[in-house]
């Protein structure tokens, strides 16, 4: 049985790893900061407390498996104990499988973006960021087994970092998209209950044999416009959904109080232009054609969420 070790289970995306490495028969570690963490209760799940000096103790902890398991979001994660330079260093010291999910990029801008005429807004090609992909190429190159894989915008409709919950206005009798780009351009969104479970069948397929290097693969989930998620939660929330344009100039003044909105604001040429993966990496493949629960299901999956929390 292969043993993981996930890190930020209290997240959405590391508690969907954890139920699906246990539904595929997999041995977990999960690190928690304290009892009152909020985490999956599941068989083959163990609980581990640490503080963030408690490293020589996560050493001793990472040594009985094989794989690591880390999600690094558009935004910092709080609840996160160890850095993930920290996460980074483990893998390497002890030569582990490191797979780290992210949607934190690098977005490659216009040179000239204040000339209309070069300005003709062609997609923008997403890539990790440089001090990321460095340290990740001196702990391959020094034997650690690195995968990542690149994902698009959550799907969620509760993250309270994600773009799509901050978008997203209800009142009794309507829901308001609110769409800071053209509300037809498409963008690439993923429902992490598919990124996981299709990682874990590709991972299952393709056992490297804890060889180190560095792959990197790009996980397509859905492609879709602000007026295809309108579509879909009016199907799911019952109610008539509109979308209004959220203008930059207000973005900009609400930035100015707000770490989050200086955060979307950073992001402005993507939301006008849409994204494209680089031509260098590839797509996550497995035994089997991908898992994408449809656009449909899965806003009306997390619009239940939302609306239990509420």
């Amino acid at each position: 049985m292969r043993k993981a070790l996930v890190f930020g289970i209290s997240q959405e995306m590391g508690s969907n790893l954890c139920r699906t490495l246990i539904q595929h028969n997999w041995e977990v570690i999960g690190i928690v900061q304290d009892c009152y963490t909020e985490a999956p209760v599941l068989s083959n799940l163990t609980l581990v407390e640490m503080e963030n000096e408690d490293l020589d103790f996560l050493h001793e902890i990472a040594a009985e498996v094989d794989t690591l398991f880390v999600h690094l979001p558009e935004a910092a994660n709080r609840d996160f104990i160890f850095s993930i330079s920290q996460i980074i260093t483990l893998a390497e010291t002890l030569k582990l499988q490191l797979v780290l999910t992210t949607n934190k990029y690098e977005i490659k801008q216009n040179l000239l973006p204040s000339l209309g005429f070069w300005n003709k807004k062609h997609p923008i090609t997403i890539l990790l960021p440089q001090k990321l992909r460095s340290q990740l190429q001196r702990a391959s190159q020094r034997g650690a087994n690195i995968q990542v894989v690149c994902c698009g915008h959550s799907l969620s409709c509760v993250l309270d970092n994600g773009y799509l919950g901050m978008l997203i206005k209800e009142t009794r009798n309507k829901v308001i998209i609110q769409s800071p780009g053209p509300d037809s351009l498409p963008h690439y969104w993923t429902f992490l209950p598919d990124l996981a479970d299709n990682l874990v069948r590709h991972l299952n397929t393709h056992n490297s044999g804890g060889q180190p290097g560095l792959k990197i693969a790009y996980y397509p989930g859905h492609r879709a416009s602000i007026k295809e998620i309108a579509r879909c939660l009016e199907l799911s929330s019952g109610k008539p959904v509109s979308v209004m344009p959220l203008h930059w100039t207000i973005l900009e003044m609400i930035a100015l109080f707000s770490p989050l909105f200086r955060r979307f604001l950073r992001m402005r040429t993507l939301w006008q232009q849409g994204s494209k993966p680089p031509a260098s990496i590839y797509r996550l493949q497995t035994n089997t054609r991908l898992v994408h629960t449809p656009l449909e299901l899965a806003l009306q999956h997390s619009w239940r969420s939302q609306y239990s929390q509420s």
